[in-house]
């Protein structure tokens, strides 16, 4: 799974080869220390190209929403996004020379295809972006190469120290109960024809409608109307009042307040323990703002226990890597070079290369290569990569799944491209199958 994960960061790396950038170039000596670990001195060279690499990311998916100031914006907590984008890869780059530090205590290196591979990879950027764009972000074969090589030893030694987990879930542990249900907010507000009055009708109810904003509906009547056509058919009454049916699987530990890991109310869940298979609860279960009707579906539901030990065992597995890590960072002497690290910053922005469609005047059409041009008006080669149809794009990525925008997770852009590598494994954390965490019939779950 984490040679994939591996792949996975190629395939980001591909990703952003296949969407050049243009900038102005730095000014940053990549000779210069940017931190030191344990003496050791990490380049300037490698840490702001992470940072340039991360901060390319986050210009081609958030710029056109946070606008071209978004740098320079609070992230939230009274610092910038900058600031915060800077702190994580300082962050991933102690991580993984720890890691990397460590990496014979679990008999971790690369294999000779490993190291072609990233090579390979570190040389198809380069091809792949402007020239501008990689005196910008410092890229050279040589920091590529040490981004990537980095990569792959954290993944390494992520897959390695997860081997040393205990691996033994118990039945008890991971058996889950299913139920179905529909919920009703206790209130709504009235729904307005504001869209189709003329203007007349709006200057003369312009009064009443404010009030009928006011207004709230006492959404009971229909919970229980709900809840008595029900009795027969749960989804048929459900399909004919065009409610929808949501499903929350739940495990004993569940119960209690403060142990509850799904979105779920702990007194719906206690309502739906009392119930056998097949059997809906015949009151309104109130919870909170909401109302809901629930039918316990299953009390021994095999497969979401079956997600439940997934999610125990990858729990595990993230308590054992942090539990490593701390160890490495508690007696390693890490100092960050803040004259140095001050200068990297992101006010030059990184743009997609403009597409453009080229016409054959023999024939009138594009020739469906779906080529893009560079910032300075030339081709690269991999600028053909895309299917004979012309209609996918290179930034599809080398398998069509994993993207760069995974990299840049939440708006904040505090993550840094590194967390764009995490496989599919890792989406099992949570326990829950559907449990709330959709949009239902009126609102969110409490």
């Amino acid at each position: 799974m984490k040679m994939k994960k591996f792949m996975a960061v190629l395939a980001a790396a591909a990703m952003l080869s296949a969407v050049p950038v243009t900038g102005c170039g730095s000014t940053i000596d990549p000779s210069k220390s940017a931190a030191t670990l344990d003496g050791k001195e990490i380049q300037m060279g490698v840490a702001n190209f992470m940072a340039q690499f991360q901060a390319a990311q986050t210009d081609f998916y958030f710029l056109s929403y946070y606008g071209e100031d978004m740098w320079n914006s609070d992230s939230g907590d009274g610092s910038t996004m900058t600031d915060s984008v800077k702190e994580s890869v300082m962050d991933t780059l102690e991580e993984y020379y720890l890691m990397d530090a460590h990496a014979a205590d679990y008999g971790v290196e690369l294999t000779e295809e490993e190291k072609t591979a990233i090579t390979q990879a570190a040389s198809q950027f380069l091809a792949d972006n402007t020239k501008q764009a990689c005196e910008k972000m410092g890229a050279t074969q040589e920091t590529v190469e040490e981004m990537l090589r980095l990569y792959k030893i954290q993944a390494k030694m992520e897959e390695a120290i997860h081997k040393e987990i205990d691996t033994n879930v118990t039945d008890e542990e991971c058996a889950q109960k299913t139920f179905s249900y529909v919920r009703f907010d206790k209130t709504s507000k009235p729904e307005t024809d504001s869209d189709t009055q003329t203007d007349d009708d709006t200057e003369a109810q312009a009064d009443t409608q404010t009030d009928d904003a006011e207004t709230e509906i006492d959404n009971k009547p229909a919970a229980e109307a709900f809840l008595a056509s029900a009795a027969d058919d749960f989804e048929a009454a459900a399909k004919e009042g065009e409610y929808s049916v949501l499903k929350c699987s739940y495990g004993a530990g569940d119960l209690k307040e403060e142990d509850n890991t799904t979105s779920m109310n702990v007194e719906v869940l206690k309502a739906a323990d009392k119930l056998k298979d097949g059997e809906m609860a015949k009151d309104l279960i109130e919870a909170e703002n909401s109302y809901y009707i629930i039918r316990m579906d299953s009390t021994d539901d095999k497969e979401a226990a079956e997600t439940k030990k997934e999610s125990i065992l990858n729990e595990r597995k993230s308590e054992k890597y942090a539990e490593v890590l701390e160890s490495y960072k508690k007696d390693a002497d890490w100092k960050i070079n803040e004259s140095e690290w001050k200068k990297v910053n992101f006010d030059e922005l990184y743009t997609q290369k403009a597409e453009q469609t080229t016409t054959d005047d023999s024939t009138g059409t594009d020739d469906g290569t779906g080529a893009t041009d560079a910032a300075d008006g030339t081709d690269t080669a991999a600028d053909g990569a895309d299917a004979a149809d012309g209609t996918d794009t290179a930034a599809d990525g080398a398998d069509g799944a994993d993207t760069a925008a995974d990299g840049a997770d939440a708006a904040d852009g505090t993550d840094t491209a590194a967390d764009g590598a995490d496989a599919a494994d890792d989406a099992g954390d949570t326990a829950d199958s559907a449990d709330g965490k959709n949009a239902d019939n009126a609102g969110s779950d409490n």
